[in-house]
């Protein structure tokens, strides 16, 4: 029942929305005539209207203007209701219930005061089971939160360590860019003495005039030092016109920075923007622990961490499953595997239950196997209820790709190989424990992938 808003009942006040209720006049009042009324109606049963209006029971109908007696029960919408609900007159405000099944309140006690005590019974579980659900949720939720953090500490530092090889190369570039500048038009040298040219020229020519003019009156072996001084000065010009002419003062720099284009760029930035992905992956697969036993060692690979390689040796099933059980309450899961390698084919695929043990994975462990399909027989093999060894059956053998479908409602279990599909080989399968998409490998170097489909 909706709980529109409550507004008062003095006259003009009716703009004013009500926060008290009087059960005995059944009048509504605001604020700013609650204080005169309760002066007034000292003894009357008064009720505040909260903003939950279920939460209060003041035996009155809390629908638009109708503030009658709660007299009757609705069956089909499990509520009480007063006679303008009821009534066969229906216009906005009346009429609510009048097609539903009503009987006075009177007739439903019993039922209600049976049902009260299963629902006591219901809410002790509840109450039982609450803290205890609510711990495990918090632990669950810590250590995703924790995972969560970890992860973002690891983009971060994959991020940091491509800005800093960026600037890294940036530094290198530049500096190389200095080298070659040095080493094709890096001659600054030339240019500082070229400058110096001019007035280097003046003062020779007009020292040569002065020796040249009073020679007769100048000492001859000042005179004589003075043209080998002049001849020095001429040869450290030729020298240094010689150094600028050898370069071709028409010639640009050259060196030129790949990308050049705009394309090629872009194309790079696009690759820097794609960079990195982030995935919910379900059927992550188990890492193997330290104490495995060494005949039955793998490695996980790929970038979804989702393929398994056996390391092991070839004389015993190695086993692993994925990493979190399959969720009860979706009705259908959906999952393929795409064999990557494979000596023989000695490959089994299907699910385990919670009492799989990687150390002691077989195909007849009863409890302990689960319910496959083996590539290379093209056989069924499980544990109970079925109970299969090697059960023949039409699913072809020797296949690259298998889709592995359970259905948690109907409790089966079904395969799919290279698009044919036969049907349900395992049904009754027990969901008293969880379920794990499970593979079994035999020989050393086998490798599959396990590939989540969205349905």
């Amino acid at each position: 029942m909706d709980n529109p808003i409550k507004y008062c009942s003095f006259p003009g006040h009716g703009k004013n929305e009500a926060i008290i209720i009087c059960q005995d006049c059944r009048q509504l009042r605001c604020n700013k005539c609650e204080k005169i009324f309760n002066e007034i109606c000292k003894e009357h049963n008064k009720c505040k209207l909260k903003e939950n209006k279920k939460d209060i029971f003041i035996g009155l109908c809390f629908e638009k203007n109708h503030l009658e007696e709660l007299k009757y029960f609705c069956k089909n919408h499990n509520a009480l209701c007063c006679g303008l609900c009821i009534t066969k007159i229906k216009d906005e405000e009346n009429g609510q219930h009048s097609n539903c099944e009503i009987c006075p309140i009177k007739n439903i006690e019993n039922e209600k005061r049976k049902n009260l005590k299963e629902n006591i019974k219901r809410l002790e579980n509840i109450s039982n089971n609450l803290k205890e659900k609510l711990d495990k949720l918090k632990i669950f939720y810590e250590k995703a939160n924790e995972n969560k953090e970890n992860l973002k500490i690891k983009i971060q530092k994959i991020c940091t360590k491509i800005r800093n090889d960026l600037n890294n190369r940036e530094d290198e570039l530049l500096n190389e860019v200095d080298k070659k500048f040095e080493e094709t038009f890096g001659k600054g040298d030339i240019i500082r003495k070229g400058e110096k040219l001019p007035n280097k020229i003046k003062i020779s020519l007009e020292k040569g005039k002065i020796i040249e003019n009073d020679w007769e009156n100048n000492n001859l072996s000042a005179s004589i030092n003075d043209c080998i001084t002049i001849e020095n000065d001429i040869r450290d010009l030729n020298l240094i016109e010689k150094e600028i002419g050898a370069d071709n003062l028409e010639n640009n720099f050259n060196i030129k920075f790949i990308p050049e284009k705009d394309d090629e760029l872009n194309l790079f930035c696009e690759k820097i923007k794609q960079f990195g992905k982030i995935f919910l992956f379900q059927f992550s697969l188990l890492k193997c622990p330290e104490n495995i036993n060494e005949e039955r060692k793998y490695i996980i690979s790929g970038d979804k961490q989702n393929i398994i390689t056996k390391i092991g040796t070839d004389t015993n099933w190695m086993g692993v499953i994925c990493e979190h059980p399959l969720n009860q309450k979706v009705e259908e899961h959906k999952w393929k595997i795409k064999i990557l390698k494979t000596h023989s084919y000695d490959i089994m695929i299907g699910i385990a239950n919670g009492d799989f043990d990687i150390n002691r994975a077989s195909y007849n462990r009863g409890n302990n196997f689960g319910w496959y399909y083996y590539s290379f027989y093209g056989e069924l093999y499980s544990g109970p209820p079925q109970n299969y060894q090697g059960k023949k059956t039409n699913l072809k053998n020797k296949k690259n790709e298998i889709v592995i479908v359970m259905n948690m409602k109907k409790r089966t279990l079904k395969f799919i190989i290279d698009g044919e599909d036969q049907g349900d080989s395992f049904t009754d399968i027990p969901l008293d424990k969880p379920l794990f998409p499970s593979i079994l490998l035999y020989n050393k170097n086998d490798s599959v992938e396990i590939i989540e489909i969205k349905n």
